[in-house]
């Protein structure tokens, strides 16, 4: 029997973290002294390891990806997240936390936002997780953690777009971009100006009728490619055929298409001379038995052609005649 509230729990494979910037160097007196310290800096690319750089290359400014289940609140996680030597201290949604009690070495329930988010202590950090369906020798989950509050809004506005056209969002291939952005800001009484690389989903590249399609198609089968039909070398028997049956093999095989091919214009050909005769024309006897004794493929599809031409003409001999007729003026 399955144990309640463990057995049904799955995780996803995690194939590992993809970063939105670097760590540097600098020098500062500390002491009285010299000390070198590091510190985060952001980049204008996608910080991939080497298995992603080779499908991307080194510095790529944008990822195909996908999302593999369609609740957001699993693979785009966002919390207000309070960290203390690399140790997650507190986590919380805007209205309640769970933060670290040092006296009773526990977790307890506080009001959120604290004061601590204004200090800085404290970030809104979005976790996106997400395939790769590009990189095949990693079949598993990606993870980029962002506190950038314009890349949490445009990603989750990017979300419910895409499902309004789609239906849904798990599974569809997107285009996850970086793209920079102008922070306006008040400082010690002055106007300053900073660049900034914020996320965004892209449709670029794809049509709203191709996402819409894309959003019918089953989510387990979205990722397979259209089947090759050629024949496959390794169906053929070990010590192959004789050539003389090879041979006959591929000639009926032949005569077989075309004899298909034939079909599908002599049944073309059908439909456009009852589409003439629909717009009030005859067919002349002359053309019945021209049509009877057509046998080649050129020949139907010349025939074809004169009667989509005919049918063109008339329907503007329609058009013309409605628009006079509209016009009031009789024809005397």
């Amino acid at each position: 029997m399955p144990i309640q509230g463990l057995s049904e729990k799955r995780r996803l494979p995690r194939a590992g973290i993809i970063r939105l910037g670097i760590k540097k160097i600098k020098t500062v007196q500390k002491g009285g002294k010299n000390v070198e310290v590091e510190y985060p800096a952001e980049v204008d690319h996608f910080v991939c390891p080497e298995i992603v750089q080779k499908v991307y290359g080194p510095e790529p400014k944008a990822l195909i990806v996908m999302f593999p289940v369609e609740n957001e609140e699993v693979f785009f996680q966002q919390w207000y997240r309070r960290y203390g030597n690399g140790i997650l201290l507190c986590k919380g949604d805007g209205a309640e936390a769970f933060a670290w009690d040092f006296d009773k070495g526990e977790m307890k329930k506080i009001a959120c936002p604290c004061e601590l988010l204004k200090k800085g202590a404290c970030k809104a950090v979005g976790a996106l997780q997400f395939i790769l369906p590009e990189v095949e020798e990693a079949a598993a989950v990606w993870q980029i953690n962002t506190s950038s509050k314009n890349s949490i809004i445009d990603i989750n506005s990017g979300i419910d777009f895409i499902r309004g056209i789609a239906g849904r969002i798990a599974m569809i291939p997107l285009l996850l971009k970086r793209e920079p952005l102008e922070i306006h800001r008040i400082e010690d009484k002055e106007m300053k100006t900073s660049s900034h690389f914020t996320m965004k989903l892209s449709l670029e590249g794809t049509s709203l009728k191709k996402l819409q399609l894309m959003g019918k198609i089953k989510p387990t089968e979205i990722m397979l490619p259209a089947p090759d039909e050629s024949q496959p070398e390794d169906l053929f028997p070990e010590n192959g055929f004789s050539p003389e049956e090879e041979e006959k093999k591929k000639e009926k095989e032949k005569k077989a298409f075309e004899q298909a091919a034939l079909k599908k214009l002599k049944q073309d050909l059908e439909f456009y001379v009852k589409q003439y005769e629909s717009l009030g024309s005859k067919l002349a006897p002359n053309w019945q038995k021209r049509i009877g004794e057509l046998a080649k493929k050129e020949e139907f599809e010349a025939a074809i052609e004169i009667f989509k031409t005919r049918i063109e003409r008339l329907k503007k001999e329609a058009e013309e005649e409605a628009k006079f007729v509209a016009g009031g003026t009789d024809a005397k």
